[in-house]
């Protein structure tokens, strides 16, 4: 098994119609990411969930899919659904808790606008998709699925990597 820090590895943020993905390649460089929908009803995506995410699985190869813990039975059932996608293909999954997402980012996680802004600062790669900050009246920017899906990322690479051991130094 390869070090944690040389890892590929897919995080997914995932909401009940869409999900965030960035591919990590190690703790310090990301290959991709984006942001997908699965919506039903009138406005149905003709692609499901499972499908985008085995495509997914497919193209990057991770050594490991990396979710945060779901808090919903529908989001549990969707997880499921995943760890079932990646096991047929022999990739490990993880679920991140999300107190482990919260100390990733201790003393820079007032909101979700700051710690974007962290991840942007650190992964410049990103800062073309960073959203404008969110007003109180306004509904979240769907862009800010993959800067949660990199927040998962890094807080399973925090977790994972020892503690004498440096994993991404994120400005203060």
């Amino acid at each position: 098994m390869t070090h944690v820090d040389e890892q590929r590895i897919l995080a997914i943020d995932l909401h009940p119609q869409s999900f965030g993905f960035v591919v990590f390649e190690g703790s310090q460089l990301i290959l991709d990411w984006g942001a997908r929908s699965f919506r039903g009803g009138v406005n149905k995506v003709r692609v499901p969930f499972r499908p985008k995410v085995g495509v997914l699985l497919n193209t990057f190869a991770p050594d490991v899919l990396v979710l945060q813990r779901p808090r919903t039975e529908k989001l549990k059932r969707i997880v499921r659904k995943i760890k079932h996608e990646a096991k047929t293909k022999k990739i490990a999954s993880r679920l991140v808790p999300p107190k482990a997402v919260e100390k990733a980012f201790e003393g820079r996680n007032d909101n979700k606008d700051q710690v974007a802004s962290v991840i942007a600062e650190r992964f410049p790669e990103l800062l073309s998709v960073l959203p404008p900050r969110r007003r109180p009246w306004q509904s979240e920017d769907y862009r800010m699925s993959i800067f949660d899906a990199a927040a998962i990322g890094i807080a399973y690479f925090n977790r994972n990597m020892l503690a004498s051991d440096p994993v991404i130094p994120l400005p203060c």
